[in-house]
């Protein structure tokens, strides 16, 4: 049992891997052999993301599961026992628009401490309290100071990232205020008032909107992130059922994950197909367009008109085929195009695996294996996403409080996750 459990662990470290990586090629400042953005923006490659996820995971689940045994396993489940995986999946699927909202009002490093926070909190209760009367006073206290530690961790890891935003606005300010000494009065001040126009489309900050409000998202962000963990849990019904039916233990929980990510992608299709609507940006699968990698985008395609001259003619219109400049850009766009595609249907491979091994971590642990799987998970992924960070150099040039403070949220999640793993195992 203690091999199992300590297999469960590795799965969930695993899983938490992979969730703090699938989504690096939406990230700006990822190498560009990764970034999947340098023709699309954000939501064209989200859409194409979470339309391969549920299609991917499909196949993979018929693969190992078979039809025939999946059929079987919801026909013997009792409607009550799908509805309570359907919902939450479908409010799941929303959970991303919260957690972008949050991020949107409060930034990255507080909006992300506050949801996963919240993330943690509710995923690791919920199965405490339903299976409460299988554990030990050591297993709880084991796990309620595991979680501590985890957001303590989060919490590090937000103030790093503020300290580190607040160091570059500085140093943006200082840039600005030398810039102005040169230029004329005139010039001065319609710089500062092009300055505050930039500040007050940043993202909304406290200043702009309300404390309640933004509080609100990271509640809804964060609670509607956690329902993945109520299909889990009140879908545990099937697991048992897939067992009878010759399942292997690793594969118990497939069936419940068909119908997740089944479900899971209205919400994030939604979203995506609002923001292509809203940004015209639909156009973008099959028009090039100068979208480079934080700058203006590659030479030789054509601007976002469809058209090498739009700013200079004065007019803007929408193509209704593809133009380009030349071959050599028709090329490009078809190259650069294909390398996003295939950034999409890596993120369509990692995000079914980050899932599948929490599933396999649950099991693996056990009758409350839910209780230690999710928040080994969820710190695992706030700490790949922090190591990441580093990685990518989003620290470099950060004052070293803001490298030390995040050095100690990297410590509080690795305790976090070892605190957890041998409550769990012993």
């Amino acid at each position: 049992a203690q091999m199992a459990a300590a297999a469960g662990v590795a799965a969930a470290v695993c899983s938490g891997l992979a969730n703090g990586t699938w989504n690096l090629p939406t990230k700006p400042d990822a190498p560009l052999c990764v970034y999947a953005g340098t023709v699309w923006r954000w939501e064209n490659i989200w859409f194409v993301a979470n339309l391969l996820i549920p299609v991917f995971n499909t196949i993979f689940v018929l693969a190992v599961v078979g039809a025939d045994v999946l059929t079987e396993v919801y026909a013997e489940a009792t409607p009550s026992e799908l509805w309570a995986i359907v919902v939450p999946s479908l409010a799941w699927g929303w959970g991303g628009v919260g957690f972008g909202q949050a991020i949107k009002r409060l930034g990255v490093a507080l909006g992300t401490s506050i949801v996963m926070g919240i993330i943690v909190v509710i995923g690791t209760a919920l199965p405490a309290v339903v299976d409460r009367d299988k554990l030990r006073t050591a297993q709880l206290t084991g796990v309620v100071v595991g979680v501590l530690l985890g957001i303590a961790g989060f919490t590090a890891g937000g103030y790093a990232g503020l300290l580190r935003d607040r160091n570059k606005e500085e140093d943006l300010m200082d840039g600005v205020k030398i810039r102005d000494v040169s230029v004329s009065a005139k010039e001065s001040e319609l710089n500062e008032k092009t300055a505050s126009g930039r500040d007050s489309c940043k993202g909304d900050t406290l200043d702009s909107q309300s404390f309640a409000v933004s509080m609100a998202w990271c509640l809804a962000g964060g609670v509607l992130s956690s329902m993945l963990q109520f299909a889990f849990v009140f879908g545990k019904g099937l697991i048992d059922t897939a067992r009878d039916k010759g399942t292997s233990e690793l594969a118990a929980a497939m069936p419940i994950w068909l119908l997740c990510f089944a479900c899971n992608a209205f919400g994030h299709l939604a979203y995506s197909s609002y923001l292509l609507t809203t940004n015209n940006t639909w156009r973008l699968f099959w028009v090039g367009m100068p979208v480079k990698k934080n700058a203006d985008g590659p030479a030789g395609f054509d601007s976002e008109d469809g058209t090498e001259g739009a700013e200079s003619s004065g007019r803007r219109r929408v193509p209704t085929e593809p133009r380009f400049a030349n071959t050599r850009a028709k090329n490009d766009w078809a190259r650069t195009t294909s390398h996003s595609v295939t950034m999409c249907a890596l993120m369509a491979v990692a995000m079914p695996f980050h899932i599948h091994t929490y599933g396999i971590a649950a099991v693996l642990m056990g009758d409350t294996g839910a209780v230690f799987a999710w928040p080994v998970v969820m710190s695992a992924t706030v700490f790949t996403a922090q190591m990441w960070s580093v990685s990518l150099r989003e620290f470099q040039g950060a004052p070293l409080a803001a490298k030390r403070t995040n050095a100690a949220s990297l410590a509080l999640l690795v305790a976090s996750v070892g605190v957890v793993a041998v409550t769990g195992v012993l």
